[in-house]
C-alpha cells in the first residue's frame, strides 16, 4: 500500500513539473509553430498535441534534464510530421491552371515565332519529359513558380522551407532543363 501512495505522489510531482514547464514555454512554442504555419488554429492544435504527448510520456520525463529542450524538439518534430502529412499534391504537367493554360501552352507561346509546329511539339514533349525526371521537390517548386505563377514567399509559407532553399531548387531545375533542351537543339540541328 505504501508503494502506490509514493507512486501517486511521484506522478503528481511529475505532472506539476510538466505543467509548470509547459506554461513557461507555451507562448514561445506557439510563436515558433506560428512562424512555420499560416493557421493559428493549426498551430494551437499542434502545441496542444505536444502537451498531450508530454503527458503520455510523463514517466519518461524523469530522465529528461532539459524539459524546455525536450518540448522544443518534440514541437519541431510535430511540425515536420504535420508538413509530411499535408504534403502538397503533385501537379500534372499537362494540367491546366485556373486561367486554362498548361505548361505545354506556355512553351508553345514562348517558342511560337522560332519553330514550326512539329519542332514545337518535339520541344514541348522534351520539356515535359525532362520536368517529370526532376526530383519531386525541384519539380514542385518549378511548376508552382513558373507555371502557376506563385511567389517564393507563398511557397515558403506553405512548405515551411526557406525562400533560399526554394530558390536553389528552382535554379537546379532550370539548369537541368536547360541542359536537356540544349541536347534536343543539337539533335534537331544535325
Amino acid at each position: 500500500m505504501q508503494k502506490s501512495v509514493i507512486k501517486g505522489d511521484m506522478t503528481n510531482e511529475q505532472q506539476h513539473r510538466l505543467d509548470a514547464g509547459f506554461r513557461d514555454h507555451q507562448s514561445r512554442l506557439l510563436g515558433y509553430v506560428r512562424s512555420k504555419m499560416q493557421s493559428l488554429q493549426d498551430a494551437e492544435d499542434l502545441v496542444q498535441d505536444v502537451y498531450l504527448q508530454a503527458l503520455h510520456n510523463l514517466n519518461a520525463l524523469d530522465a529528461v534534464d532539459n524539459l524546455a529542450g525536450w518540448l522544443y524538439t518534440v514541437t519541431r518534430n510535430r511540425v515536420i510530421d504535420w508538413y509530411r502529412r499535408k504534403r502538397a499534391p503533385v501537379v500534372a504537367i499537362d494540367q491546366t491552371n485556373d486561367d486554362g493554360y498548361s505548361l505545354t501552352d506556355v512553351i508553345a507561346e514562348s517558342e511560337a515565332g522560332t519553330f514550326d509546329a512539329e519542332t514545337r511539339a518535339i520541344f514541348s514533349e522534351a520539356i515535359i519529359e525532362s520536368i517529370e525526371e526532376l526530383p519531386e521537390k525541384q519539380r514542385y517548386v518549378f511548376i508552382q513558380q513558373v507555371v502557376e505563377g506563385r511567389t517564393f514567399r507563398d511557397l515558403a509559407e506553405e512548405t515551411g522551407e526557406s525562400i533560399n532553399t526554394l530558390l536553389a531548387r528552382k535554379r537546379y531545375a532550370v539548369q537541368f532543363l536547360r541542359g536537356r533542351l540544349e541536347d534536343v537543339k543539337k539533335i534537331l540541328h544535325e
